[in-house]
């Protein structure tokens, strides 16, 4: 009786949940729909819109849908179209919410500055009907336009927001972007600047290296920084028609960055030309014929010497990195500092423990390490002090070296010390470096524990 009983209270509540669900929450749910529904302008979605026409301050735009994500503009034509801002504008426009009515019978408009509106959006449907809006002044708090339908007399009051929606430049509503590609795409960059050598850059795995003028690993940080620079680049201004190639400096660019698409077998080419005016230029997409105005992160980062683009790691210590080496070995004039790990720890020449953090940061340093001035072809060791280094520093592993660093003179321009490692090069660092190396047994000892005598 007792599971009987509570079986029915259970059925109670569910039904007395259930009832209070439909008529409390899904009835507050359905309402606030259908009042939504009510300040909704125009019924529809923005896919709907087969052609939309945008006037404002003394411009008429419009663009027709080709397909269900682009658009082109047909007034003017020849234009370039950003069609996501194209099908933003058509979600905006069956979005257009009404407030308040302000005056349901024909009267004179110029009140509410309908007369002569600040927007007027036209939409051709699919289905060939026609639908417009206007929005005119906005009220004193100016919060709210005076709007009204083209095909209605009713002044009612909408969101500033909504008119808004629409200001749009004729820049606003052109395909911005720079160039078009997928950075993953690419395999090979060029740059050429008027003045400085042509610099050749290819994919390797997952690293760039330099194959032009001189074959080295390059910075992928720098080389993956130009990529997104340019992929994501948009222009904020397009040049006046009286400016041609000619006139931009676009004939013989002073800058010239090609991005070989190894998907489509094609280069992706920017052109950047004169100034158009302080810190900015006139560049171009090759392929295409709008010339835009661009600012100088882009220009700036090509017109870089080549020790930007290069890998300026002091050493290379592979997979591991640096927790692979067990053997460091220090020299400096006589005196020769070893020290060898033992599991976790470093173990200096007399068998006590050495400070691992100390240690650890040593090798840390030199892997972090980067250089500042890399001579590729020395023109002897003596000219840089390395025929006798201050301070030789060997690295082994298993008993085999994989690495080495010899610090010579002081560099004065730029500042630091030359050093050399298992390269052919000669590398100028920051005198830290030398720092971190300059040690000697008592500054890695771990200090000793001096036990407590016990208390009588």
């Amino acid at each position: 009786m007792r599971f009987k009983g509570t079986a029915v209270l259970f059925l109670v509540f569910a039904v007395l949940g259930g009832y209070v669900y439909f008529t409390e929450f899904r009835g507050k749910e359905e309402k606030a729909k259908a009042e939504a529904a009510k300040k909704r302008l125009f019924p529809g979605e923005g896919k709907d819109i087969a052609e939309l026409t945008l006037e404002y301050e003394g411009r008429t735009v419009s663009a027709t849908r080709k397909d269900e994500k682009t658009w082109e503009i047909t007034n003017p034509a020849g234009l370039e179209t950003d069609s996501e801002m194209w099908e933003q504008m058509a979600s905006s426009f069956v979005g257009i919410e009404k407030d308040e009515t302000v005056n349901n019978q024909k009267t004179d408009l110029a009140p509410y500055g309908l007369d002569k509106p600040l927007v007027k959006i036209t939409a051709k449907l699919k289905s060939g009907s026609t639908q417009s809006a206007l929005f005119g002044a906005e009220n004193p708090k100016k919060t709210f336009n005076y709007a009204k339908r083209g095909d209605a007399d009713e002044v009612f009051l909408s969101s500033t927001s909504w008119s808004g929606a629409f200001k749009k430049s004729l820049t606003d509503l052109r395909n911005k972007k720079v160039l078009e590609f997928d950075a993953d795409n690419i395999d090979v960059v060029r740059i050429s600047a008027t003045g400085k050598p042509d610099i050749e850059i290819q994919k390797s795995g997952m690293d760039w290296l330099i194959k032009k003028p001189v074959d080295t690993r390059a910075d992928n940080a720098e080389v993956s920084g130009l990529l997104s620079s340019i992929q994501f680049s948009q222009t904020s201004a397009f040049a006046e028609e009286s400016i041609d190639a000619k006139a931009g400096g676009l004939d013989a660019p002073s800058v010239r960055i090609a991005l070989h698409d190894q998907k489509a077998n094609a280069d992706k080419v920017l052109l950047f030309g004169k100034s158009s005016e302080k810190d900015k230029y006139y560049a171009k997409d090759q392929s295409r014929a709008p010339i835009f105005i661009l600012g100088t992160e882009i220009y700036q980062k090509a017109q870089q010497p080549l020790l930007a683009w290069r890998d300026k790691s002091v050493v290379r210590f592979g997979e591991g990195g640096s927790s692979t080496i067990d053997e460091i070995e220090i020299v400096k004039g006589t005196d020769k500092l070893v020290l060898k790990k033992s599991g976790v720890d470093w173990l200096l020449p007399d068998g006590k423990k050495a400070q691992s953090g100390k240690v650890s940061e040593m090798l840390g340093s030199l892997d972090s390490g980067r250089a500042t001035q890399i001579v590729d072809t020395p023109t002897g060791l003596g000219t840089y002090g390395l025929d006798r280094p201050r301070i030789s520093v060997a690295l082994r592993q298993g008993g085999k070296e994989v690495e080495s660093a010899r610090f010579g003179r002081d560099s004065t321009n730029p500042a630091g010390i030359y050093v050399k490692t298992s390269g052919a090069a000669v590398m100028v660092v920051g005198k830290e470096l030398y720092d971190a190396f300059d040690v000697k047994m008592s500054d890695l000892a771990e200090a000793q524990t001096i036990p407590v005598a016990p208390t009588k």
